[in-house]
């Protein structure tokens, strides 16, 4: 075993149920766990790597979407195979892609020995998009495969990766065999459906390449050769019962000869006399045709000017409307604006232009606010104007300027706090509001206030106010009059805006309906100015448009003299025209006889130089005098050829229809009526020649069937040698094993017949299947019943519907036994022992016979319990033997083996696991 190379360890990492599993390949291994627990899963995940094609997977009636989903539900779903070559270890792995790529799969592989600790990180499973990068990290090169290259890889195919690595470990003698190599291992993993029609099934597709590989549709082929004898047979018949409509057909078609002569004869002087006629007639025609064309020339002339004279005279009265429609319109502004001046219509569009802009000012600004705002404002605005009114009034003597004598500015600003704003500007003359009638001691009040407040605070007895919050009033000077004088007017505008804004706000709807109406009358304003300008340009044209007007009549007169002129002309020409008309038609009178005789020449349509000829013996002479009237009598003789040639084809017809119709063929009708006029004279060559037919017939049956005679012949011998191979091997609990070719007696009996009648005849043997009753007929006749009823049956003969299958087992007491059907050998030993012979073997042979024995292929075996140890023994050493490492399942351990591998439950049962630490290796005395 250490000699042998192949897969050494299968892993699956989170797929199939399974946490982490890992079991042995290089040796016999029991795997053990309760029923429905994974140990399947397990051993079926193998057909991914190695069968790699999933049309050609099992999975125990579950479809492949259920499947992909089972194994590879994650992108950290694993299945991993470890592989001793040669060359070295190597890993074959097969990643899961997820759900988002549904459920997919991806096949790679790398040199190296497998450990399940470069999938993981941590405690977490590395995910495939990042498994290349890590094993990078760890040396290791991956390689990413398509199915078709890993097959490849595995079976010693060409493929871009040859230089990176080497997976060959499935030597077949030819890379074409890997379907049926992997139907087959398929079949070994799921040994429970091997039936002795998939060891047929098998057979022949493993030594195919010995084989025709024929089909033969018998019926089709017999009733092919032999319709065309039994066809010639019946126009034999036909050909003696039709002689007298043969003669007579001769005798017509000799008529024919005469008159295709005559017509021969008489077709190219036709031609040439009506050929000189028409030169005769063309050149009239033509001469005639050119004074016609003269005064049409001239007649074309007379209307362009005709026509010009009337475009000219369109042209003035188009202009014509067009002045008068300038007059309407000029007569018309002039009555709306004789009275009218632009100075008058410039105002009345401005004054309405600057009323309608105010009030659109006062609709848009009054949207949106209340009265009570507007109120407001209104308020505020007046209490401004009237405080700056009364700075105006008093800017020189007030008495903030009063309390500026005795304080500073900041501190009466300070005071200003505490003081009503307008107070400052109360008047300090002798009229005023304020009346200081002591300096002195308004002085000294003044002190102490300004003591009272400072640092913007207000001490008064028993309490202290703070005054920084409120703002100081600011007082205007003197030389700041002209500002207080436009503050007071921006101010007294604003009023004037929000009252009026206010009037609107009141009524809305009216005010939106009186801008409206200023709108319309200030557009029907501005197109009235427009018009108004327009009117006063027309003005200044109105003496060029009246000449113009007087200057289009005028010439609008002579145009009209001239038209009348060229219409008067034309009438002349018209009649010259038609003298010339007359003439032509004269002479197309006289041609007509002939054009009619012509037209009813039927020559064209006839085979006048084709077939049987007769020379015409009188010399032809015609002139244009009696040139119709011969032309009739060609036509006349034209006809009784046509009718001579339907009753040709009339009697030729009938006597197809009596069944003569192998000349038929033919594509030249005067081959056709010659060969058949030679049969008629020789009817004796006609017999013989059937006769021959009939022989030929058997021969080509005999060819077409003989091939899978032969395929027969050859499986036989391939199947002698494939179980004398068998021999040299010993085969578990049996002394001997042979699967036996047995024909299908009575098909492969009537072949021969078929073929060997054949040989005969082509050895020189004569005898005659058109007679009533030979005796060879008779044989034939029922072997081509017999193969036609079956190959209708089966829609067609192949090798398959040849022979039959039976497994002959002798065990080691001598005692010999048949068994048409694995499944009813006696023992459930023997039975695991041939389907597992079978599978092996033809594996076995598909394999290179230099490599077959450097490499193990795993094979599986469920329900090992039912096994006694004895036969295990047995099967793991002819296992062993041929090159292939048995894999038991059982619910419980077999010690056969040489490894025990139990599956143990993990996360609260939830997934299975089987570790290397769990092998127990069992010691074999």
């Amino acid at each position: 075993m250490s000699e042998l190379y192949g897969l050494s360890k299968l892993a699956l990492l989170n797929t199939a149920g399974y946490a982490k599993c890992v079991i042995p390949l290089d040796k016999s291994a029991s795997i053990c766990a309760p029923n429905n627990t994974g140990k399947s899963s397990v051993i079926n995940a193998l057909q991914f790597p190695l069968v790699n094609d999933l049309r050609l997977t099992e999975w125990d009636g579950h479809d492949l979407e259920e499947t992909r989903k089972f194994y590879f539900s994650s992108d950290q779903s694993y299945i991993l195979l470890e592989a001793n070559l040669p060359h070295g270890d190597v890993v074959i792995g097969v990643a899961g892609l997820g759900k988002i790529a549904g459920y997919a799969h991806q096949f790679f592989c790398y040199n190296g020995k497998l450990n399940l600790d470069d999938f993981t990180e941590g405690k977490s499973i590395i995910k495939y998009t990042k498994l290349f990068n890590h094993l990078d990290s760890k040396g290791y090169k991956a390689i990413e495969l398509k199915a078709a290259e890993l097959n490849a890889l595995l079976t010693g195919g060409a493929t871009p990766y040859d230089g990176d690595i080497n997976l060959k470990m499935i030597p077949l003698n030819n890379v074409q065999d890997a379907a049926i190599y992997k139907e087959i291992f398929r079949r070994i993993l799921n040994l429970h459906k091997l039936g002795a029609h998939d060891v047929k099934r098998f057979m022949l597709r493993v030594f195919e390449r010995h084989m025709s590989n024929s089909k033969v549709d018998f019926y089709e082929v017999w009733r092919r050769a032999f319709d065309k004898v039994n066809r010639s047979k019946r126009e034999l018949s036909a050909l003696e019962s039709m002689q007298e409509p043969i003669g007579a057909l001769e005798q017509m078609i000799e008529s024919e000869a005469t008159i295709k002569g005559k017509l021969a004869a008489y077709a190219p002087k036709i031609d040439q006399a009506i050929i000189a006629f028409d030169e005769y007639q063309t050149s009239q025609i033509d001469e005639l045709n050119e004074q016609l064309e003269n005064i049409e020339h001239e007649k074309r002339e007379f209307e362009q000017k005709q026509q010009l004279f009337v475009q000219q005279s369109r042209d003035i009265e188009r202009k014509q409307t067009q002045i008068e429609q300038w007059f309407i319109d000029y007569n018309a502004l002039k009555s709306e604006f004789e009275l009218t001046n632009h100075a008058t219509l410039k105002t009345n569009l401005t004054l309405l232009k600057k009323e309608y802009e105010q009030l659109s000012f006062s609709i848009n600004s009054a949207q949106g606010q209340s009265l009570h705002t507007l109120d407001y404002r209104i308020g505020e605005t007046q209490k401004q104007i009237k405080s700056l009114k009364l700075q105006l009034k008093n800017l020189e003597f007030n008495l903030f300027t009063r309390m500026r004598e005795d304080l500073s500015l900041k501190e009466v600003e300070e005071i200003s706090r505490i003081l009503n704003p307008d107070l400052l500007s109360f008047a300090t003359t002798s009229q005023g509001e304020v009346n200081i009638h002591d300096e002195d001691v308004f002085a000294d009040f003044l002190t102490a206030l300004s003591n009272a407040v400072k640092g913007g605070e207000l001490q008064l007895p028993g309490a202290t106010i703070k005054l920084k919050k409120l703002a100081p009033v600011q007082m205007q000077s003197g030389e700041n009059k002209s500002q207080l004088q436009a503050q007071l007017e921006a101010l007294q505008r604003s009023l004037g805006e929000l009252k009026q804004q206010r009037e609107v706000a009141a009524n809305v709807a009216d005010k939106q309906q009186e801008r409206d109406s200023l709108y319309q009358e200030l557009m029907a304003t501005e197109d009235a100015l427009k018009r108004f300008e327009q009117f006063q340009t027309m003005q200044q044209s109105v003496e060029a448009q009246t000449a113009l007007k007087e200057q289009l009549g005028a010439e609008r007169e002579q145009v009209d003299e001239y038209l009348q002129d060229v219409q008067r002309n034309a009438g002349s020409i018209s009649d010259r025209r038609s003298i010339i008309k007359s003439k032509q038609d004269l002479i197309v009178r006289q041609s007509d006889r002939l054009k009619q005789v012509k037209s009813e020449r039927i020559d064209h349509t006839l085979s006048i130089y084709e077939g049987k000829q007769t020379p015409y013996p009188i010399d032809v002479t015609i002139d244009f005098d009696n040139l119709s009237e011969i032309v009739h009598q060609f036509n006349k003789d034209c006809q009784e050829l046509r009718n001579l040639d339907v009753n040709v084809r009339n009697t030729y017809l009938h006597i197809y229809n009596a069944g003569i119709t192998k000349f038929d063929n033919e594509t030249d009708e005067s081959t056709k009526y010659a060969k058949l006029i030679s049969a008629y004279h020789n009817i004796d060559n006609e017999r013989d020649a059937v006769e021959r037919q009939a022989r030929v017939a058997l021969t080509e049956v005999a060819a077409t069937i003989k091939g899978l005679r032969e395929d027969l012949d050859r499986l036989r011998r391939e199947m002698n040698s494939f179980n004398r191979g068998i021999s040299q091997h010993r085969i578990s609990n049996l002394k001997a094993f042979k699967i036996n070719v047995i024909p299908r007696k009575m098909l492969v009996e009537s072949i021969d017949t078929i073929i060997s009648t054949s040989e005969l005849y082509e050895q020189g043997e004569s005898f005659d299947l058109l007679s009533d009753a030979p005796a060879d007929e008779k044989a034939v006749n029922e072997a081509k019943d017999h193969i036609i009823k079956l190959a209708s049956e089966k829609a067609g003969l192949t090798l398959t519907d040849l022979f039959d299958i039976r497994f002959e087992v002798v065990n080691r007491a001598g005692d010999t036994e048949h068994f048409d059907k694995i499944d009813s050998a006696g023992s459930n030993g023997t039975r695991i022992t041939i389907k597992l012979l079978c599978g092996m073997l033809f594996i076995r042979y598909l394999l290179s016979d230099q490599e077959q024995a450097l490499y193990r292929i795993p094979i599986y075996i469920d329900e090992a319990a039912d096994i006694d140890p004895q036969n295990q023994k047995a099967i793991i050493e002819t296992a062993l033997s041929f090159g292939f490492v048995p894999i038991f399942a059982s619910v419980k351990p077999q010690i056969s083996c040489d490894y025990l591998v139990p599956i143990r439950s993990v996360n609260q049962g939830s997934q299975n696991w089987v570790d290397e630490k769990d092998w127990i290796e069992v010691e074999h005395s």
